[in-house]
């Protein structure tokens, strides 16, 4: 068995090495959404909404209750609310915001408390922001144990 690059069955492509990793375009995006991030912080929820595009599409694991795709900024609300109500309390320790040329990566732990049965968790999660234009057209969120998720929101061991 070959590994990947080792052949044309299973090759790489760089498409990274042809652009600059860390341009003005990303320092741009990452400052909007810390702008955003430290806004909501603060108290104001609107900020955060504020920087997305009217088309964005919200991405969710498909293992979670609340998984799926949510096309346009009332979807992507909604979806996001959808997974905030799945919580009785939810704490998030943002660790690091990355970016290269339209790609924010915000990495991030969470610590959980489900609103229907009482179970407790904590996993990180790397949460991708795709911007075009100085919005975010793209939100996919990648946790670490997503099964772990949808176990301890479903009450299974």
């Amino acid at each position: 068995m070959e590994a990947a690059g080792q052949s044309d069955d299973h090759r790489i492509a760089l498409d990274f090495l042809k652009t600059p990793a860390y341009d003005e375009t990303a320092q741009e995006n990452r400052r909007i959404f810390a702008d955003a991030l430290e806004r909501m912080a603060g108290g104001d929820g609107e900020a955060f909404w504020s920087i997305f595009d009217p088309e964005v599409e919200f991405h969710e694991s498909s293992c979670l209750p609340y998984g799926g795709v949510y096309k346009g900024l009332d979807e992507a609300r909604r979806g996001y609310m959808l997974m905030c109500s799945a919580y009785s309390n939810m704490g998030s320790q943002q660790e690091a915001l990355l970016a290269s040329r339209d790609l924010v990566i915000l990495y991030q732990t969470v610590t959980f408390t489900v609103a229907a049965n009482g179970r407790q968790g904590t996993f990180t999660a790397a949460e991708l922001f795709r911007f075009r234009n100085s919005r975010i057209v793209e939100w996919r969120a990648f946790y670490s144990d997503p099964c772990m998720v949808a176990r301890a929101l479903t009450g299974e061991d």
